[in-house]
């Protein structure tokens, strides 16, 4: 059986993609732009939601910056239907670190969760594109295996 808790770290050319644990409260807090009581509930959350299988979610610091600039986040995982929600944050990132996210996002999506769906509210263009190239149809607010 899969364990989303195993998928950490990621580590890319220019990241580290980590659970939301390992950061510093402040630093996350700065990032999704809430005070520390709520940032605090959040990891707290995030890590409850990753140990129940349900969600895995990661902050991507930059490896040269040391700074968080993007969170990715899987929500409502069902490995029996395939399918998941998709949210992401990112910051300010030049067009080939986007790139590099929706690779190592295509990979994780799918051929180590084998999802078929992904519901999503909003997506980059780069993440998009990789997936509706790759064989899935947007249909939104979903892509799906087609």
């Amino acid at each position: 059986m899969i364990k989303l808790k195993s998928y950490r770290p990621f580590i890319t050319k220019n990241f580290i993609w980590e659970f939301p644990t390992h950061f510093k409260l402040k630093e996350v807090s700065e990032f999704i732009d809430e005070d520390i009581p709520k940032t605090t509930e959040y990891i707290s959350n995030s890590a409850k939601e990753i140990m129940r299988n349900k969600s895995v979610i990661w902050f991507l610091k930059n490896k040269n910056t040391d700074q968080i600039v993007s969170l990715i986040s899987f929500t409502s995982v069902n490995l029996i239907k395939k399918s998941a929600k998709l949210q992401m944050i990112m910051r300010n990132l030049p067009d080939d670190q986007k790139t590099e996210i929706a690779d190592r996002l295509f990979i994780f999506v799918d051929e180590q969760l084998e999802l078929n769906s992904l519901n999503f509210d909003q997506l980059d263009e780069s993440i998009l594109k990789k997936f509706t190239l790759n064989g899935y149809n947007m249909n939104k607010p979903e892509l799906k295996r087609s």
